[in-house]
């Protein structure tokens, strides 16, 4: 049996971690060995105790830079070293960079990343943009195979310079059976809403990149101009507070609703009928995966990933320079439900054909045989 090594960053249960969860969910049970390494404590590393996937505590590894990346990466390459890996198949831009660069120097015969989005943005620092530019471009040097989970980011790297067109590929994000048949039934069961007020939902993480402060207060103008609206937030992070303040100070509370992360979106997503997520920059979302699944039309940023999933067909896509563009969408849902409706239908069908379980599995698993 082949031992694989996934590395992630973080210990939580977000888009990227659960990425690795579903891919190790689906392979062969008696072909890999399947170790997983991230910082320590966290839903993450419960979720691998369930699954019998063991879990190897990077102490030092964190989401900023820092001197603890020198102790992260030696803890790492510990780790390789120690258990001689076969395949190690890094995740994110933090980890990924670290985790390449320790399987390097530890000889590991197949090294493969899967980049959820890249580390450089319009709109950064110059200085910091030439350095993640450059940390991204070494880090594609140093595997074997660099996986993109949209079009667009592979498009750009290639154009950048920053990965060779022979080690390129682009992989699209799926969900697995079991909770793809769950949103399908919601789907099969959601029905036009009674009356005309209309909720909109999102599972985010409440940073920069999901523009939680800008999207919060186009909710808060909506909301005044709009009495049949209501939303509900999901998630945390670091703007959380601030973001509850400002709907505080508004005394919109009880219309948007801000409760925190829970595990357990299914039943939201049934009562949801729309999604939105107005992020600056994004991967392939499962958020917008799962919230298609369900038959929820989705209002988007104009952002190149999002445009690969949401078109005028399923849903809306706003830009992000304009956003009282997205005021003015959200206060006239209410008068379009029926159009809604149509386009949750289109979304179902669209993210059907887009996205495939088995396929993602089968086209890994095949880089993981040939490189192994």
């Amino acid at each position: 049996m082949k031992k694989l090594l996934h590395v992630q960053a973080l210990p939580l249960l977000t888009g990227v971690q659960n990425f690795s969860l579903h891919l190790l969910d689906g392979l062969p049970a008696d072909e890999f060995i399947q170790v997983l390494a991230s910082a320590p404590g966290g839903d993450l590393v419960e979720a691998c105790k369930d699954r019998g996937i063991r879990h190897i505590p990077i102490t030092h590894m964190k989401r900023s830079i820092g001197l603890w990346d020198a102790l992260a990466l030696w803890q790492l390459i510990r780790a390789i070293k120690r258990d001689r890996f076969d395949i190690v198949h890094t995740n994110t831009s933090k980890a990924g960079f670290l985790g390449r660069l320790a399987a390097r120097l530890c000889r590991v015969p197949y090294v493969i990343h899967t980049s959820h989005g890249m580390p450089f943005q319009e709109g950064q620092a110059p200085a910091e943009y030439r350095l993640y530019t450059f940390l991204e471009g070494l880090g594609n040097r140093l595997c074997d195979t660099v996986v993109f989970v949209n079009d667009s980011d592979r498009v750009r790297s290639l154009k950048l310079g920053l990965v060779m067109p022979s080690k390129a590929c682009t992989i699209y994000n799926a969900i697995p059976p079991g909770l793809e048949r769950k949103l399908s039934q919601i789907a099969d069961e959601r029905g036009a809403s009674p009356g005309e007020d209309v909720r909109i939902g999102s599972t985010l993480r409440f940073s920069p990149q999901k523009n939680t402060v800008e999207l919060t207060t186009a909710l808060i103008k909506a909301c005044k101009l709009e009495p049949r609206l209501s939303f509900e937030l999901l998630g945390e992070g670091e703007n959380l507070e601030l973001c509850r303040s400002m709907v505080r100070s508004h005394k919109l509370e009880e219309r948007i609703l801000l409760p925190g992360w829970t595990a357990d979106v299914i039943p939201r997503l049934a009562a949801w009928d729309v999604f939105i997520l107005y992020s600056r920059w994004e991967a392939m979302p499962f958020s917008i995966i799962e919230a298609m699944h369900a038959g929820l039309p989705v209002i988007g940023s104009d952002i190149p990933s999002i445009q690969e999933l949401v078109n005028p067909e399923n849903g809306y896509i706003v830009p992000l320079a304009n956003p009282e563009a997205l005021v003015s969408l959200l206060a006239g849902l209410p008068e379009i439900k029926a159009e809604l409706s149509a386009k949750g239908k289109q979304a179902r069908s669209f993210i059907q054909s887009k996205t495939s379980y088995q396929a993602m599995v089968e086209h890994y698993l095949k880089l993981y045989r040939r490189g192994a």
